[in-house]
Order: C-alpha cells, then sequence, then structure tokens
C-alpha cells in the first residue's frame, strides 16, 4: 500500500491532496482506497522526509530529494497550483532565529509564498 501511495504521489505535478492521491490509487488498485489510510501514510512519508506538506494548500508533494534536511520554502502558484520547492538556508536560518530570539523553541519553519509562476504570469 505504501509503494502504492508513494507511486501515485510522485505521479502529480503540482501538491496532491490525500483525496487526490487516494482516487489515483484507488483506480491503479481497481478497489476502493481511504483517504484515511493515505493521511496516514502521508503523515509517515512526511515524517521520514520522503514527501513534503504544502500546509497552505493542505496538499503533498514526494520530496525529490529525501537526503536533504533543509526548512522547506514553497513558491506556489495561485494560478496552476504548481509549487516549486528551494532551498535557501540565510532565509530560514533568519526565521529560526527571529522565533529563537522571541522565545520559542524548536522551532520548524514553513514559508510559503503565493503569486503566479513563471509560465502563468
Amino acid at each position: 500500500m505504501r509503494a502504492s501511495v508513494f507511486d501515485a504521489l510522485a505521479s502529480f505535478d503540482r501538491p496532491a491532496s490525500a483525496y487526490d492521491v487516494a482516487e489515483a490509487v484507488s483506480k491503479a488498485r481497481g478497489k476502493r482506497v481511504a483517504a484515511n489510510s493515505v493521511y496516514r501514510i502521508l503523515d509517515l512519508f512526511v515524517g521520514t522526509n520522503l514527501a513534503r506538506r504544502v500546509e497552505s494548500a493542505n496538499a503533498y508533494i514526494a520530496n525529490q530529494h529525501p537526503g536533504c534536511l533543509h526548512d522547506c520554502i514553497f513558491l506556489i502558484c495561485d494560478t496552476c497550483g504548481q509549487a516549486t520547492h528551494i532551498d535557501d538556508d540565510k532565509l530560514s536560518e533568519g526565521v529560526r532565529a527571529a522565533a529563537e530570539h522571541a522565545g520559542f523553541a524548536e522551532v520548524r519553519p514553513v514559508i510559503e509564498v503565493r503569486g503566479r509562476c513563471e509560465d502563468c504570469s
């Protein structure tokens, strides 16, 4: 089941919801797969860095670099829904430092920038 969920997630060209993934897995397996099961597997993938969660869209993307432990910075197109993952350690370290200065512990920056991608501009 995990392999089916990962294959389905990786087949999307933009962030996919658990319902999108459940539908794709259901079609591939020829039987209904519950979104609750998919959510649990996606959470496992996020925890093991195999997938990333796009918080503002409540959606997921397969992590192209699972060995990379950078904080997530997503550029999300409001027109087509495409999400581009970028790494900018200076930016995320700045957010982390500001949060720690404000008294937050164990900071996990989630940075999402909304706008229009180059293709949609």
